[in-house]
Parts: structure tokens; C-alpha cells; sequence
């Protein structure tokens, strides 16, 4: 094999070291800054809802980015409420494939 493809520039390095580093900070930082201190009703709604708006937020450019894909989210957005999330989002993964294929 060639060398250089084992080459690996120091600064490359630590580049990836410390964005290794940031990631394990942010990850962990949180939770041990949130132990420490005490936070009001309304800090606590929001670190409550930031999971579900995140997931929208990832989510909402791809289901809107097409009819199949707006159609599957809607029905998801249907039976959501009617059964476990984890079979809804199993229900949407079929919705998408199926009208995909249909549309």
C-alpha cells in the first residue's frame, strides 16, 4: 500500500481531537450543568419540549418536500395520538414507502 494513505497532517489531528472533545463537553455539560442548578417551571417546559421540536425541525423540511412525503406525515400526524409513538413512526416509515411508490 502507499504511504500516503496512512499520511495524516498534524493539524488534521487535532482538529478531529478537539471537535471530539466539543462534542463530549456539550454531551456532557448539559446534564451536569442542569444537576446543579435549579431551574423555574418555564426552563423546565422548555428543556421538556426541545426533543419534540428538534425532531420536527429535522423532520418538517423532508415531509414537506414532496406530496408522498406531505401525505405520509399527515396520516402519521393522525394516528399519532391514537397509538404508541414508536408504532407511528413505524406506520410513516411504510406510509412514505408506499406512497412513493404509488405517486
Amino acid at each position: 500500500m502507499p504511504d500516503a494513505l496512512f499520511d495524516l497532517d498534524a493539524t488534521v489531528l487535532w482538529i478531529v481531537l478537539a471537535g471530539g472533545l466539543a462534542t463530549w463537553l456539550t454531551r456532557i455539560g448539559g446534564p451536569l450543568l442542569v444537576a446543579r442548578v435549579r431551574l423555574g417551571p418555564a426552563a423546565n417546559a422548555a428543556l421538556e419540549a426541545t426533543p419534540g421540536a428538534v425532531l420536527v425541525a429535522l423532520i418538517a423540511p423532508a415531509a414537506l418536500s414532496s406530496l408522498p412525503d406531505a401525505l405520509a406525515a399527515g396520516l402519521v400526524l393522525l394516528i399519532a395520538r391514537r397509538v404508541p409513538i414508536a408504532l407511528a413512526m413505524l406506520f410513516g416509515v411504510i406510509a412514505v414507502v408506499a406512497l412513493r411508490r404509488l405517486m
